[in-house]
Order: structure tokens, then sequence, then C-alpha cells
């Protein structure tokens, strides 16, 4: 059976984000920057390799079906095992998206879930076929069925818990083919209203709940303090002088960090803008790991043994790519959206000496 993983888009054509540039900037260069970065998010989540892009059509090839107005009722119960009956949609419904609206709207409406968490497995699915239509539909039906599912099972600490294992395993884990910080948060908040867990049951989920808020893109990237390499308390605050700011997080000893650090000191578009003083790199271990900490000339390096308490380091090496404003444009695991941004950029030209005038 396909895994049907909700891609981070999701709440897609506007109704929720606004589409304006987290980077406010007039100049064409800043806008050809918002354009490239914003273009390699679209890609990197909805694009990336061929294997992804035939299991989005899957996707929506199945989804089609049991969309279609054809498809029977024996057809549909299929697909869930009999677990359950899903909506029909009616046929005066035209309009995908629309008719995905309905799907998520009404997913739940046969489901006894006073019973239906008797049989986990058979649960799992469903819900996993549940968030297959999210990225389809609009954020203002995701989220009011996503707040009516979640309180309709409220009552049973188990039973929120359960759900929000699933919803971490296909929305947030290392291991989520289609990860969605946003609609994951959703969940998250649903689940730290809930009055009936306790403390112990709820502390996981409010470190990442604390963590996935600080470090959202479009957010002023939080403050910490940290060790530099001659042993002296250092405090990282967003730099508003500087046109970007790059935050790398690794762990020493760690090859993909090693290998990324030789990328970025070889690029020379990168070392031009570092020594020009328009970009500021930050390399931080968070982990004491394996080897010694070193970084490039001109970079600032340091320890903070407990910055994962305040940003989200799912993945090793962590990059955070700032405005000017200090605001998180991107973040992700790969170098390569860094190395764009920088092709973006320009060096100030050197004024001439008076010799050559």
């Amino acid at each position: 059976m396909v895994r049907r993983r909700i891609l981070i888009s999701a709440l897609q054509n506007g109704e929720k984000r606004t589409g304006k540039p987290a980077m406010d900037i007039e100049t064409p260069e800043a806008r050809s920057l918002q354009f490239l970065t914003y273009r390699n998010k679209f890609n990197h989540f909805h694009s990336n390799g061929t294997k992804d892009n035939r299991m989005k059509h899957i996707i929506i090839t199945v989804i089609t079906l049991l969309l279609s107005v054809s498809a029977s009722a024996q057809a549909v119960g299929a697909q869930t095992q009999q677990f359950f009956q899903l909506p029909i949609v009616p046929d005066s419904i035209k309009n995908f998206q629309n008719r995905c609206d309905y799907m998520i709207t009404h997913y739940w409406d046969f489901c006894d879930l006073k019973k239906a968490f008797s049989s986990r497995d058979k649960m799992a699915d469903a819900f996993n076929m549940y968030l297959s239509f999210m990225p389809y539909a609009s954020a203002t039906s995701v989220y009011a069925s996503v707040n009516k599912f979640m309180d309709n099972i409220s009552k049973k600490p188990d039973d929120v818990l359960f759900i929000a294992g699933l919803a971490e395993n296909n929305l947030f884990a290392d291991t989520a083919q289609f990860q969605s910080e946003e609609l994951y948060s959703l969940f998250l908040d649903n689940v730290l209203k809930n009055k009936k867990l306790n403390k112990q049951q709820r502390e996981r989920y409010e470190k990442q709940s604390k963590v996935l808020h600080n470090s959202q893109e479009g957010m002023i990237a939080p403050d910490f303090e940290y060790t530099d390499l001659n042993g002296t308390k250092q405090k990282f605050t967003p730099d508003t002088t500087k046109f970007a700011t790059i935050l790398m997080f690794v762990v020493p000893g760690d090859p993909q960090s090693d290998l990324d650090k030789i990328r970025l000191d070889a690029d020379i578009k990168t070392s031009q803008l570092v020594k020009s003083g328009r970009v500021r790199i930050v390399c931080i271990a968070y982990e004491n790991g394996d080897g010694s900490l070193s970084c490039p000339e001109g970079w600032e390096t340091g320890y903070a043994l407990d910055v994962n308490e305040i940003y989200d380091m799912r993945h090793t090496p962590r990059y955070y790519i700032l405005n000017s404003d200090g605001k998180i444009l991107r973040k992700g695991s790969e170098v390569e959206p860094v190395l764009n941004v920088m092709q973006l950029l320009r060096v100030p030209k050197k004024k001439p000496s008076a010799s050559q005038e």
C-alpha cells in the first residue's frame, strides 16, 4: 500500500499565508533573492526528485478516484478496509479543491470515534488517508476539520496521544517523506490545550511546540548564548547591518557538516561576501561530537549545547538563512539553498585608490 504523506505546502492557495515574501527589500537584487528562495522552497517540498513526483501523481490519482462521482461506496469502503464509509462528494461540486474541502470536512461523519480506536491499525490507515487530502484543500477547511476532529476525541487522553504520535510520524519526524510544521503545530496546539493530559504526557510536546514556534520561517531568529573557541561567552543576536546571516548548526566530526563547510569556504562568491561584511556566517556546535570544531576565517564559531531547546535540530547540519531584519527566511538541512542565495548577492565594488585615479 502506498504511504500517503502530507506535502508541506498543504494549506495552499493563499487562504492562510498571504504570499508576501519574508524579505521585504525593494532592490531588484532582493526581489530576485525572494523569488529564488521561495521557488527553491516550493520545489524542495513538492518535487524532490523523480521518485517523489511519481508518488505525488499516485496520490492525486487515488484522491481523484475517491472523489469521482462514479466511484461506488463499495470501492471507497475498500480503501479503508471496510473500517467506515467515507463521504461521497455531491455531483454538484465540480472544483477539485472544493471537493477535497468537502471530503475533509465530512471525513469522519460515518466513523464512530468512541469505538474506532479499538482497532489501532485501521485507525492509523484511516488517519493517513485523511492527511492525504489536505494538500489539495483550503486552509480554512483544513483548520476547521482538524480542530473539530481533535475536539471530538478530546475526552480520551490515550486516543489524543495516539493521534499525536501519528501526526508526528507523518508530518514532523525525520522519517516523514513530506513534512509540514504548520500542520503539525495545529495538532500540537490541540494536544497541549487538552486538560486531561498530565504533566509528563505534555512535556515532550511542549518542548516540540516551543522549538517550532521559535524557529518558524518568518519569525525573528531567537537570541542565544554560546562559548567561542577561546572560551569566551558570546551572545548571538540577529545583525540588521548584514544583508544576510547564515546560521549553521553542526556536530564536530560529522562528515556532512565538514563537507558543507569546505564547500562554503571554497565558494568564491561566499568568501567575498563574508570578507566584504555583507554576509555573516555563524557556525555553532550543538553537541560535542567526536571531533574538534574548526571553521574558516571570518566565521563566528562556538559551542551552544542547549541551543536545541530553542532551534529545531532534527537534521545535521541545520541551516537558517536570515534576512536583514533578522527574520528566518528559510531553514533546511542542505547547503545548496545557501549557495544559491550567495550567488544572488552582489559583492560591493572596491573604491579605486588615489594612485589608480
